[in-house]
């Protein structure tokens, strides 16, 4: 039977060969609640997809926008599989007051942590999500690698940065694009990092123009 919890979704998870994510903006940062409910009640209405493991709502850290993630056990090519379960899972945005995305199908590609995490490992407190267009898939997982290659020869491979938790970079079942989602215990550490590694690091990787995407908090995760 379906639950809906406040346990942040593993984002890791290895049983996992397909994840769905739609970014929807433009919405009002005092309704903000008020939507996240509505998609919520929305979930808990809807038929659970077979396959479909978690689904999780974020809401961004400036009230104007909203992120699911759904992750299924099923690959994003399987008949009737992820991407026609994840249309039953959108509300109406519009009538929520968010423009609609484009909701896109990723495999997770490589997650990447400090070398040393403080013990307890405090819960994530922000969430940095950027979408990043590719040409194909063996560029996109060469510019992931070519960025934690870069980011290692100028920091080193311990990532001892403060608040960092981790990094997951996902490739695009299409092999179009890369979706970047980090985990920080704070957003106040999750900038100091965006403004002084990520920020350069997407500039020297020609991909400046499309910016360190949005931030967001963890709202609710629906989980078979």
């Amino acid at each position: 039977m379906p639950t809906t919890s406040h346990v942040r979704p593993e984002i890791g998870r290895p049983d996992i060969a397909t994840v769905l994510v739609e970014e929807v903006t433009g919405g009002d940062p005092e309704r903000l609640r008020d939507a996240g409910a509505a998609v919520l009640a929305h979930w808990e209405s809807a038929e659970w997809p077979a396959g479909l493991a978690s689904v999780s709502l974020f809401h961004g850290t400036d009230g104007t926008s909203l992120l699911t993630y759904a992750q299924f056990t099923a690959d994003a090519e399987d008949a009737d599989g992820p991407r026609g379960a994840f249309e039953a899972l959108r509300p109406d945005w519009r009538a929520l007051g968010y423009e609609p995305g484009e909701p896109a199908a990723f495999r997770l590609y490589r997650r990447v942590q400090p070398t040393v995490l403080p013990d307890p490992l405090p819960p994530v407190g922000c969430y940095p999500a950027a979408f990043f267009a590719m040409r194909d898939g063996e560029r996109a997982r060469a510019w992931v690698d070519g960025l934690l290659g870069t980011e290692e020869k100028t920091v080193g491979e311990d990532r001892a940065y403060p608040g960092a938790i981790a990094a997951n970079f996902h490739v695009s079942a299409d092999d179009d694009g890369i979706f970047l989602l980090s985990e920080w215990a704070s957003e106040a550490e999750a900038l100091v990092h965006i403004k002084a590694e990520i920020e350069p690091l997407l500039e020297y990787m020609g991909q400046a123009e499309a910016g360190a995407g949005r931030r967001y908090e963890f709202h609710a995760t629906r989980t078979n």
